[in-house]
């Protein structure tokens, strides 16, 4: 545990430096979000140090939220900012981030030297028994070649790994100096009026305090590139995981309604007669199958013996500025029966225009 709240620690503090770095992908979104469990109150995310409050409600979807940063975003919980949290020198992130890449070069090394020497192997044993058809040409043109890159590829390892050595040395010497400090601080701060026979150990020149470390996220998501998503969260307990629907526009219009299954089964959602499949954990979006103002029904089968059959019947009230999210969930009932969660989304007006904006741009006011 204190292994894995270290590696969580390192995490979050590598966050950080990928924030500051140029170099880093970067993302420009725009979403809403929805609890499908119970509301999330108290939550935000990260943006750079500081956190954005976003209470997650489980009844209808949050305003839209904009967030440029790292492509991953983190959703903590806001009152644990307040708290007091672990200083991790500087140089302990420096060097465990050193430790983790000589690790990863060594095990890539080690990969390629593994699957080199078994081309080999298989090009020397084909030869001698002549079964050189076994082999393609380029895997045999790549063996011949292959010998001259398994010195090279056993330097690396060894670098690699010394590399990764002597980073964890380091790790484990901070890390001592690094407790005995804390150690040191609070006796002299127990001692009160008495003075410290020794001062905290720390290098001159340098802030005795390291960088700051956030709460371990709740849940995180990656976007893959800029847009408009909608983020469901789900999950138990403490741990949370997020399901992304892009919401780009025309993908789920007003008027239209998006069926997410589920269920752990294939089910189908017919309309007027016209059936639409959804595989497990699938989604499909069904536009307007009646007119506006009228009341449309839905009905949704699942398989059994008897093949497929009613399972749920939807009945809601078509309207062009309204799109409706519905979850279809298992059923304790047995049989073909499913529960299912309907959520509303209205679509909001658009703001109207000042008339007095041309004013402040040297234009003329409106009349009055």
């Amino acid at each position: 545990m204190r292994l894995l709240l270290a590696s969580l620690t390192v995490a979050t503090a590598s966050l950080f430096a990928q924030a500051n770095d140029p170099a880093t992908k970067k993302v420009d979104v725009k979403f809403r979000a929805l609890s499908f469990d119970a509301p999330i109150i108290g939550s935000g995310f990260l943006d750079g140090r500081d956190a954005k409050r976003l209470d997650i409600s489980n009844d209808f979807l949050s305003g839209e939220q904009t967030y440029r940063g790292l492509a991953t975003i983190a959703f903590v919980m806001v009152d644990d900012l307040a708290k007091q949290a672990p200083e991790v020198p500087v140089e302990i992130v420096a060097a465990n981030g050193r430790r983790t890449a000589a690790q990863e070069r060594a095990r890539k090394a080690s990969e390629e030297y593994t699957r080199l020497s078994a081309l080999i192997a298989k090009a020397t044993t084909g030869s001698r028994e002549g079964q050189a058809g076994k082999i393609s040409a380029s895997e045999l043109a790549e063996a011949q070649a292959a010998q001259a890159k398994l010195s090279e590829l056993s330097r690396i390892m060894a670098e690699a790994s010394k590399d990764a050595d002597d980073a964890q040395t380091e790790v484990n010497n901070r890390q001592r100096d690094h407790q005995q400090s804390l150690t040191e601080a609070k006796s002299a701060k127990a001692t009160k009026g008495k003075a410290p026979t020794k001062a905290p150990a720390a290098e001159k020149g340098k802030d005795a305090k390291g960088p700051f470390v956030p709460p371990v996220p709740f849940a995180s998501y990656t976007f893959p590139a800029d847009g408009k998503y909608i983020l469901l969260f789900a999950g138990a307990d403490k741990d949370k995981r997020i399901m992304a629907i892009e919401d780009k526009e025309g993908t789920f219009p007003f008027g239209s309604y998006l069926y997410i299954n589920l269920t752990g089964k294939p089910v189908e959602v017919r309309y007027n007669g016209k059936s639409t499949p959804i595989a497990p954990n699938g989604r499909a979006v069904i536009s307007a199958p009646v007119a506006n103002d009228t009341y449309a029904q839905g009905e949704i089968l699942t398989p059994g013996e008897d093949g497929f059959q009613i399972g749920y019947i939807a009945r809601t009230y078509q309207q062009a500025d309204v799109r409706t999210l519905f979850f279809l969930l298992p059923s304790d009932a047995g049989g073909h029966s499913i529960n299912i969660k309907g959520i509303e989304e209205r679509k909001q007006p658009d703001p109207v225009p000042d008339p007095n904006a041309g004013a402040a741009k040297g234009g003329k006011a409106a009349a009055k």
